[in-house]
Formats: C-alpha cells, sequence, structure tokens
C-alpha cells in the first residue's frame, strides 16, 4: 500500500482534514481520527497480532505510507498509536482547499488569511515537534506563509534531519501582494548542512545569485532545483559542468543573464521576462539546436546569444526551423571548419535576426569529411540579402576556402558592414601567455600574410588584423 513517485521513492502526503491538523492535544488527535464504533474502548486493541511485530519493521511499514495513512493506521493496532512520530518519508504539508477558498473570496480580508495561516502553521509545527526521526526523506510546506521565526524553523529543521527533497512554495493568495518575502540567503552558513540534498524547489523565496552558487557548491548530491518568484533577485545565473544535474527550472522574472554548460540535464524556462543573454555550451548546445521551438518564448527578446557548436552535429533542418529573433544585437557561435556546410548554422541564425549587429565567429580547424558538401551559397533554404550586420569578428581565421568564400558572402549582403576584426590565432590561444609565442610561429605569420591580402581587394572597410 505504498505510494511511490515517478522517481521510485515513497511520496508521503500529509493532507490531513481540518478537524485533525487544527487539533493541539495528542489524544484529541488520536481520538478524532479512530472510527465511531471503536471510540471510548481503545482496550479492545491490547490483543493483537501486528503489536508483536518489532518496533523497527513497524516503523519501516509506517514510513512506506502516506503521514496520513501512517496516523490513521494507529487504529489497527495500540502499538502504533505513538510509532507515527517515527516517520522518516516525505512529508507534505499543503491545503489547497483553503487557499482556493481565499482566493476565491478575497473580500474576507486579512483577518480569515492570518486566521487560516496561525492553523497551517500550528499544524507543521506540532506535527514538526512530535517527530523523532533522525532523517527525513523529503519536507514540502506550500501555503501563504508570511511568518519569518516559523520558517526559519522549517528550514533549521530540514537541515538538522539531512533532509533529501525540500520544496517551500509560499504563493500568495491576493496577486501583486507586497507582503515581504522570506529571505533564503539567510541560510547562507547552513548551506553545509544541505549535502545530503538531491531535489530543491522554492517558490516566492528571496534569493540572490550568491546563495544559488553556494547551494551548488555544497550540495554534491543535488540533481534538480526550481527558484520562483516574482521578487527574486537572481539576475545573472552560470552553471558550469554540473555532474549529476538532470533537472533545472527556471522561473526567475529578474534574470538577466544565463550561462550554462552542460551534458545530460534538462532546462526549462517559465518566466523570464527580461532574460537577454545566454551562453550555451556542451552537448547541451545540440539539444538546443534540435529543439529551437521549444525556446521561441525567449529567443525573441535576446540581445546576445552565445552557442558553441564545434562538437554538435547540426540537423539541415536547421536552416529554415529558427523563431525570427526579433532584438538580437550580437551572435556569437563556435563551430569547427571542415566543410563549407559548417557555417549553415551560422547563415540560419542571420537569416532569422533582422536587428544583427555583430557578428563573432570562433573557428576551429578540423579535418574536412568526406562526401557530398553543400555551400551557404548554394543552399536552397538560405538566403543571404539584407543582411543587418555592421561589425564581424573572426577568431581562429586560417584564410582557408570555405572560410573566406563565407566572408565574402557576408560582405556582399551586408551593405551595413564597416568593420572586421581577423584574429589569425585558435580561440583557445586568445588573450593566453600563449598566444604570444602563437604569434611568432610560421603558421601565424602566414595566415595573417593571407588576411592582409584579403583585406586589400575591400578599402571600403576598417579591417583589423592584430
Amino acid at each position: 500500500c505504498a505510494k511511490r513517485g515517478n522517481n521510485g521513492m515513497d511520496r508521503i502526503s500529509l493532507l490531513i482534514n481540518d478537524k485533525i491538523r487544527k487539533t493541539d492535544n495528542l489524544d484529541e488527535y488520536y481520538t478524532c481520527i479512530l472510527p465511531i464504533k471503536y471510540q471510548g474502548r481503545k482496550e479492545n486493541y491490547m490483543d493483537d497480532s501486528i503489536s508483536e511485530l518489532p518496533n523497527e519493521i513497524l516503523i519501516n511499514v509506517l514510513s512506506r505510507l502516506t503521514m496520513k495513512e501512517a496516523v490513521l493506521a494507529s487504529v489497527l493496532s495500540i502499538t502504533w498509536r505513538y510509532l507515527w512520530k517515527f516517520f522518516s518519508g516525505c512529508l507534505d504539508f499543503d491545503d489547497p482547499l483553503t487557499m482556493a477558498d481565499l482566493k476565491y473570496d478575497l473580500g474576507m480580508g486579512t483577518e480569515a488569511l492570518d486566521v487560516e495561516r496561525n492553523k497551517f502553521t500550528s499544524w507543521v509545527n506540532f506535527v514538526l515537534r512530535s517527530l523523532q526521526c533522525r532523517t527525513i526523506e523529503g519536507l514540502r510546506i506550500c501555503f501563504d506563509v508570511v511568518c519569518d521565526d516559523d520558517i526559519a524553523n522549517w528550514i533549521n529543521f530540514a537541515t538538522e534531519r539531512r533532509v533529501q527533497k525540500l520544496e517551500l512554495d509560499f504563493t500568495k493568495v491576493q496577486f501583486g501582494s507586497r507582503i515581504r518575502q522570506y529571505n533564503f540567503t539567510s541560510h547562507l552558513d547552513s548551506y553545509s548542512n544541505f549535502r545530503s540534498l538531491t531535489s530543491l524547489r522554492l517558490t516566492c523565496l528571496d534569493i540572490t545569485g550568491e546563495a544559488v552558487e553556494n547551494l551548488l557548491s555544497n550540495c554534491p548530491l543535488l540533481e534538480s532545483l526550481k527558484v520562483s518568484g516574482a521578487s527574486l533577485k537572481l539576475r545573472r545565473l552560470e552553471l558550469k559542468y554540473l555532474s549529476g544535474f538532470v533537472d533545472l527550472e527556471i522561473d526567475a522574472a529578474n534574470l538577466i543573464s544565463f550561462e550554462f554548460f552542460a551534458y545530460e540535464t534538462t532546462v526549462s524556462f517559465v518566466n523570464v521576462p527580461n532574460l537577454a543573454e545566454v551562453h550555451i555550451a556542451c552537448t547541451y548546445s545540440q539539444y538546443f539546436m534540435h529543439n529551437l521551438n521549444q525556446f521561441s518564448s525567449f529567443l525573441s527578446q535576446l540581445r546576445t546569444l552565445k552557442l558553441e557548436l564545434q562538437s554538435v552535429k547540426v540537423p539541415e533542418a536547421v536552416p529554415y526551423n529558427i523563431p525570427i529573433v526579433f532584438d538580437l544585437k550580437h551572435l556569437e557561435l563556435t563551430i569547427k571548419v571542415n566543410d563549407d556546410d559548417c557555417f549553415l548554422p551560422c547563415a540560419a541564425f542571420l537569416k532569422a535576426s533582422p536587428s544583427l549587429h555583430r557578428l563573432t565567429l570562433k573557428l576551429f580547424k578540423v579535418e574536412p569529411s568526406s562526401g557530398f558538401v553543400r555551400t551557404v551559397k548554394d543552399h536552397p533554404y538560405v538566403s543571404l540579402r539584407d543582411l543587418s550586420i555592421r561589425e564581424v569578428e573572426l577568431i581562429g581565421f586560417m584564410g582557408l576556402s570555405t572560410d573566406t568564400e563565407f566572408l565574402i558572402c557576408l560582405i556582399e549582403n551586408a551593405k551595413q558592414l564597416d568593420k572586421v576584426t581577423h584574429y589569425p590565432c585558435p580561440p583557445f590561444f586568445l588573450g593566453k601567455p600563449i598566444e604570444l609565442c602563437h604569434r611568432d610561429t610560421k603558421e601565424y605569420q602566414s595566415i595573417r600574410k593571407r588576411a592582409v591580402e584579403f583585406a586589400a581587394n575591400y578599402p571600403q572597410l576598417d579591417f583589423v588584423i592584430p
């Protein structure tokens, strides 16, 4: 009779009716869930076979039930009456019916809301004080709660019991409520106690970028993270090489910049109206390119997009599936130069970006592949005409037929283009001490010479060749 979630872990529901959770006395708490025909003669339960089982077995069984079932199961045996205190599954404190009633009748005023808040916090505090287990698998608390002391105690309870899954949702009953939200960042010193945390979901709590960084640094087992809230202070988020991190949901109205370098991770963008800068790398770039339409909700608002595609196989369908990116001003692509069609993703984004001013290409040379190759110029789905770009930056330019032909295509179709910058050194050398050494090599000098000769053919443009 255990309930299990999609991940195979027990999920304990604590949706106890008002009569039960409003009771402060344990005897009354027990009596109110006892069948009426048995109330007043609990001694009939003294002689039962269940009571003969070891407590360890009984507690293990109880922890596989919902919390409500664990308490109700006490009617099966008098021995079980207080064993629910050793429950160690997932605690789920939620009162959706009361929340729905309050939202439906906002005319009740704050007094009715305060009454329900007090009932809810008393319920949670009573259960948490009663529990005697050393660890808790999960803790979920969802209600319009405003008392900082209560919230702090609940978070401390989670850290002390080494909780694995923590969800705090303090969504307000009244939309647009200006009530100050709880500052989760104040628990910075407690993050080291969250080392057992595998899932964290925060809604309507204040949290900073520093707090998220500390969480990720101190929670090696964290697999799922959701941060949501209208007053979320998070403006810049940078996540790189998160081993074992499988799920990320971003709901941050103030988020401006997002950098994400990851492999087997799923990212959902729920509410990011101010997101303007995105940088994606590693194999997630491949998922991004294969599922561009899933990101159309925020692609149209981006001003800067950086994609590292050097290890990505981009499907040919991409050139005619990219949604229009109206506000994009700066596009940066990292690609491997092996065939002429390696520039097709770039051409596709150029076609879909009517306001693009600056294009940066970081080029890596690899051995050309075999087979039929279709150039950008010949591709039936790509038409590079009337481009809006004004500046092109080539890092890793080699002066080969592939990158040279593409640059010519840009110059011919971008009438507003006035500046081209060539960096003959490889992208991973740029800005590092090795760059100075590379400049003394014959390879660098040869590439630079070809760039200078190419620039001489376009005196109307400002060519910069370091």
